[in-house]
């Protein structure tokens, strides 16, 4: 069953840009990882990831995959409980922007148990840009 939430504010998800390749990239980090696993032919762990996406939309903060990194208090991990094979090793890199909206940031599918040292910094940098008012999002005309 899904958290109880303020029905009148769903859950909004989004995908920021890294602010200093904002101008350069075309996708969203978080996208370009998506597109390298499915190019690596990662379909369990893309899968993995989506099932974990769909539950942190139905349930925000409440999301059983939803963990705090201790080492980097603004980021969020989204993590599989399975262990071993590509969807144990399922992560997604976010933060909360605000008590309905989440920043996804980085994705990745580990082989092992630590978490990719860049794709965490990056979500880190991304989150204090935000905080900062350094635009993150691209604007649409």
């Amino acid at each position: 069953m899904g958290a109880i939430l303020d029905s009148q504010k769903p859950i909004v998800l989004r995908y920021p840009f890294d602010p200093n390749t904002i101008s350069r990239k075309i996708e969203p980090p978080i996208i370009e990882d998506l597109k390298s696993l499915t190019t690596a032919n990662k379909y369990a762990c893309l899968v993995a990831l989506q099932k974990m996406i769909f539950d942190l939309k139905q349930n925000a903060h409440e999301s059983r995959y939803l963990r705090t990194l201790h080492e980097y208090p603004a980021v969020l991990e989204l993590k599989n409980a399975s262990r071993g094979g590509e969807a144990g090793g399922a992560r997604v890199y976010l933060y909360r922007a605000a008590e309905h909206e989440y920043h996804l940031c980085a994705a990745e599918c580990k082989t092992d148990s630590r978490a990719d040292l860049a794709l965490l910094e990056r979500t880190a940098m991304i989150a204090f840009a935000w905080k900062k008012g350094i635009p993150i999002f691209k604007e649409v005309i």
